[in-house]
């Protein structure tokens, strides 16, 4: 849906506030918007901003609940509603609704000749980045940055055009310097125009169809081959992406966005960006690339997303989970001539995507070597794989854990592999992994043994398996009517 409908419906459903007091866009939003997301609270609209009226920030549009314990709206309830889904949607259904997005080769965007991100142009000398109030979101931060942005190039030789969500640091009125991320497809488009000694067109989207930043998490994952991230975002949003010409390029950016940076990445040019609080740790300053912004084209009043980084369940960390575990999911259901073996894969984002959790088929004994093959073959995210019965629903990973200290023996469920079998994963801390840049893995099974008779596997103690189904029934069915407020949902568990 259209980047102010998102918000317009967040706050019809208290998922969003808004702030109206005077707030500084330097450290102050970002702290109040990081203490928001840390106790589950609500997206944040700061319409106030020091020096800046009539432009306003807002955080935590994608932002999860905890993902650990239950809470009245599923984790990844924002999420839902960014593709109009409603609160009955669950999470497999949405593994489920990205793998369909890719196999009906998504809905293509469809080209505009207006759009609200042109009411205000600036082109040449009259761009200034600090005319927008971009925030310094953290006191560490090497400068004020752009944040939870789409990045929009076009590849020189097969003339793909790729979109990124990356985020960059202002160093002057006109110069970005954009940190791209290990795993970012820039990092394939990039180096080709510098290759030609030629600058890269670019262009920076801001406060997109709430759709594009979740289609850019899946894309890039290594579908954008396959298939560009707006026709994913379309097909998330049952409707094309609008989009319109640059001012300055021939690429087309979406035309309901609040802001659009134009300019070109400058062929071997290198500044240092940071500090900045990654997902993982505090990240040094490093050498990336430059970006000079030659046209700013945005509303009147303009509303920017920004992204409270390095804190967990914040906007980008969870785009980042959800589009590495579905990675993963695609991969194992793809591995066995089509077979759907994972009911769910998830890299729990309260966690900090260190453990990547599988609940799929038990094949036949040995089952997990292969599981874990597959997973440490896919993603640099992790080195621990947890495996569990399809049974189990991805909805509380306090249940997940239960599996885990119930059902994985000391003696026979915890898997080791050679020391140095693998890279050391990006959330690695401990010293060995971080000096040597070498890492083991670790698989631990905690699922029934698949040569087990029924009789002998226990049941578990719930409500869905301690009442018969028509008590079950009446119970859902009236909980309103008893008085409570929240809805009674069915958790995902057979056994």
């Amino acid at each position: 849906m259209r980047f102010r409908d998102f918000l317009k419906t967040l706050k019809e459903e208290k998922e969003l506030v808004e702030v109206t007091e005077p707030v500084s866009w330097n450290v102050e939003v970002g702290a109040i918007g990081a203490r928001s997301i840390e106790l589950g609270g609500p997206a944040l609209h700061f319409t106030n901003i020091k020096d800046y009226p009539g432009m306003s920030l807002v955080t935590g549009l994608y932002a999860s609940y905890s993902d650990h314990y239950p809470h009245k709206k599923k984790a990844w309830y924002r999420l839902f509603r960014a593709m109009g889904r409603t609160k009955e949607f669950t999470y497999e259904g949405m593994q489920a609704l990205f793998a369909e997005a890719l196999d009906m080769k998504g809905i293509k965007g469809v080209e505009v000749t207006k759009g609200p991100c042109k009411e205000v142009i600036r082109r040449g000398d009259e761009v200034n980045l600090f005319e927008l109030p971009f925030p310094k979101i953290h006191e560490v931060d090497g400068g004020r940055y752009i944040t939870l942005a789409t990045v929009i190039c076009r590849d020189p030789e097969t003339g793909y055009v790729c979109w990124s969500n990356e985020r960059a640091m202002i160093k002057d009125r006109n110069t970005l310097v954009v940190n791209i991320r290990p795993w970012s497809p820039l990092n394939e488009i990039l180096p080709k125009y510098e290759g030609m000694r030629k600058p890269m067109p670019a262009a920076i989207a801001l406060g997109t169809p709430s759709t594009v930043p979740i289609g850019v998490s899946i894309a890039e994952r290594g579908y954008y081959k396959e298939l560009s991230p707006e026709a994913i975002a379309g097909y998330l949003d049952r409707t094309p992406i609008e989009l319109i010409r640059a001012e300055t390029s021939d690429l087309l950016v979406p035309a309901d966005a609040e802001v659009i940076i134009e300019g070109e990445f400058v062929p071997g040019a290198r500044e240092l960006e940071g500090p900045y609080p990654g997902h993982w740790r505090l990240e040094p300053p490093s050498p990336q690339p430059v970006m000079k912004v030659t046209a700013i084209t945005r509303r009147k009043d303009p509303i920017i997303p920004f992204d409270v980084g390095g804190i967990k369940h914040c906007d980008s960390m969870t785009l980042e989970a959800i589009g590495e575990s579905f990675k993963v999911y695609r991969t194992l259901n793809t591995w066995w001539w089509g077979t759907r073996v994972a009911r769910w894969v998830y890299l729990p984002i309260g966690y900090r995507m260190g453990i990547c959790i599988v609940s799929g088929m038990t094949l036949y004994p040995g089952f997990e070597y292969h599981y874990g093959a597959i997973v440490t073959g896919c993603t640099n995210f992790c080195d621990k794989i947890l495996l569990v019965d399809d049974s189990l629903g991805a909805e509380e990973l306090a249940r997940v854990m239960q599996d885990l200290i119930q059902k994985a023996s000391p003696v026979h469920a915890f898997h080791f592999s050679k020391p140095d079998a693998h890279v050391a994963p990006y959330s690695a801390k401990y010293p060995r992994a971080l000096k040597t840049g070498r890492s083991g893995r670790l698989i631990i099974n905690a699922t029934f043994d698949p040569t087990w008779p029924p009789e002998l596997i226990p049941t578990r103690v719930s409500f869905e398996t301690s009442f018969p189904k028509d008590i079950q029934e009446k119970v859902i069915k009236e909980w309103h009517e008893l008085g409570f407020t929240e809805p009674a949902e069915r958790r995902l568990i057979s056994r």
